[in-house]
């Protein structure tokens, strides 16, 4: 039996994974590692638990730190892992530090590496998860990327057609599974909140949150959008962090929350209004469970949501947020007319990439 080692360290990953990790278990020698980015127990543990996930083979227990840190600190622990194990494949999957480190390391061993989630571009090298991206892509074997804009990508950058298999998203086969575990919560009870009657609100990625003038602004738009629609804004501690030591404010009518348990987050994405936030997996996430999602970034690597319609590009620039976001509120044909909008999904990607991997072994991958 084939050996192959998974690789990854954060929740939008294990969300993603979650449908293809009991499938590798059951079809191969599946040994799951977890850099520990993501570490404290709403984080990670209870997430774990929530999905019905097997716990990690390995913990890199990287931790906190900066983006050297954690890479370098998982590179070394992860390099005697490979040599230990001798794995036939490694597998890393979309744009955390996660799949740079396992590309990195197994490329320089000479094991050959699969990315899931490939040739995703928002082609703004300031992003540290661009970065990521284009060096997992080119330590790669194997290409699964979720779209006809990520296939294209890679074309672009010269990897072989015969190595690439354009076969959709694996989030879809998760969300799938984790809509009817989400919806037995009662977050809304428990937050005292009505169905379309309050907008989801998150803020994590680096070039918002230490840019102190882009996160002021993006408050700022909070505040006032909150007085036309309730938010609710379970926060990342590094965004907390960063509120607290610069004393920006939010408006008292903005629920905050801790962190919340993965499946409470997804019941509360599933029956607000619309959600804006800066998150890939929150973008992916709207358009399956059919709630408009406004970005707060200024690129995505999503364009295909945001050119249907299905999703809308905000910026950061207050200005811009103030004014679309108002004018939907204003304006509940154009909401419904985004939730109208069609998006088809490939559906069992994860049996599908399970099939291909055994086929490539065969063929002498």
């Amino acid at each position: 039996m084939k050996k192959i080692v998974t690789i990854a360290g954060t929740r939008p990953e294990w969300t993603k994974l979650s449908a293809l990790i009991p499938l590798l278990d059951k079809e191969f020698d599946h040994i799951l590692v977890h850099t520990g980015q993501h570490y404290s127990y709403n984080m990670d543990k209870i997430f774990f638990e929530e999905l019905k996930l097997r716990e990690p083979n390995y913990c890199l227990e990287v931790g906190s730190g900066t983006q050297a840190e954690q890479v370098g600190k998982g590179m070394i622990e992860f390099e005697k892992i490979l040599v230990n194990e001798k794995p036939d494949l490694v597998i890393v999957f979309a744009d955390t530090n996660a799949p740079l480190t396992g590309a990195l390391v197994a490329s320089k061993l000479h094991i050959p590496v699969c990315h899931i989630e490939a040739g995703c571009r928002s082609f703004n090298r300031r992003m540290p998860e661009e970065i990521n991206r284009i060096v997992a892509d080119h330590c790669s074997e194997m290409f699964f990327p979720p779209d006809k804009a990520a296939y294209k990508n890679l074309r672009k950058e010269g990897i072989p057609k015969e190595k690439i298999f354009l076969k959709g998203r694996t989030i879809y086969d998760a969300c799938l599974r984790i809509k009817k575990l989400a919806l037995k919560t009662n977050i809304l009870e428990k937050l005292n909140l009505e169905k379309e009657k309050y907008a989801a609100v998150t803020i994590h990625r680096a070039e918002n949150t230490n840019n102190i003038e882009v996160l002021k602004g993006l408050v700022n738009s909070l505040n006032e959008i909150s007085e036309l629609i309730k938010i609710v804004f379970p926060i990342h501690p590094r965004t907390k962090k960063v509120l607290e030591e610069n004393n920006i404010k939010l408006n008292d009518k903005i629920l905050i929350t801790e962190p919340l348990g993965y499946l409470e987050f997804t019941n509360l994405l599933i029956n607000s209004k619309f959600t804006m936030s800066d998150s890939g997996s929150i973008q992916e996430e709207g358009v399956i469970y059919n709630v408009p999602c406004l970005i707060l970034r200024n690129e995505t690597e999503w364009t295909e949501f945001v050119d249907a319609g299905k999703n809308i590009l905000l910026t950061t620039n207050p200005e811009k947020i103030i004014s679309i976001t108002k004018d939907l509120l204003n304006n509940e044909e154009k909401l419904k007319q985004m939730r109208e909008i069609k998006i088809k999904h490939k559906k069992n990607v994860c049996k599908k990439i399970v099939w291909i991997l055994k086929n490539e072994f065969e063929k002498g991958l």
